[in-house]
């Protein structure tokens, strides 16, 4: 049902190996340019830079510094682009205050951003392995990838564990979307 061609929330093709860490590709470019430009960030993301900025501006991610755009509002921008096309993005905002609070405040987050987009790869990579979109498998997956996880508060893992599970079934129907509109369009010729 779902295959991975594509990091998700990107244009960066995927291979077998980031399973575990897929933004392991982008933190050295990351490292050695200190940030993206907005340029760089549309051609990562395909999104359109009036997008990107209007999200910054609503506050649903942090203004870049000096122009460039650092890890964490990269990997916000990749989480909420891999959404969009099936959850509304007040949504999607809303569901990433459930899991870390304010965007400009780490002491209320329960997993960075960086973390949180690489567990949900892996969730994702093991859902299209699995060939499932089965919720009792996809909540078997995350409990197991959670499994030693310690937040900093009681809930948090249960929190993290519904937010992921929120978050895998939006990234399954926005490809199941992506899938319509390519039969449709070969509908219409």
């Amino acid at each position: 049902m779902i295959t991975l061609k594509n990091i998700p929330g990107t244009a960066l093709e995927w291979t077998e190996g980031l399973s575990k860490n897929a933004f392991a590709v982008l933190s050295p470019v990351i490292s050695v340019t200190k940030g993206l430009t907005l340029s760089q960030l549309k051609e990562l993301t395909g999104l359109e830079g009036y997008t990107i900025q209007n999200w910054v501006k609503r506050g649903w991610v942090e203004s870049p510094s000096g122009k460039r755009y650092a890890e964490q509002q990269i990997v916000r921008i990749i989480l909420i682009n891999m959404l969009r096309n099936a959850m509304q993005l007040e949504k999607i905002v809303a569901l990433m205050g459930y899991i870390n609070g304010k965007v400009d405040d780490r002491s209320d987050d329960i997993i960075p951003d960086r973390e949180l987009f690489n567990l949900l790869c892996c969730v994702i990579s093991q859902i299209s392995e699995k060939n499932t979109t089965d919720k009792s498998q996809i909540m078997e997956i995350i409990e197991l990838e959670l499994r030693d996880y310690k937040g900093p508060n009681p809930d948090s893992k249960q929190r993290l564990e519904s937010a992921l599970l929120c978050m895998t079934l939006g990234f399954i129907a926005s490809e199941v979307k992506k899938e319509s509109d390519m039969e449709f369009s070969k509908l219409l010729g």
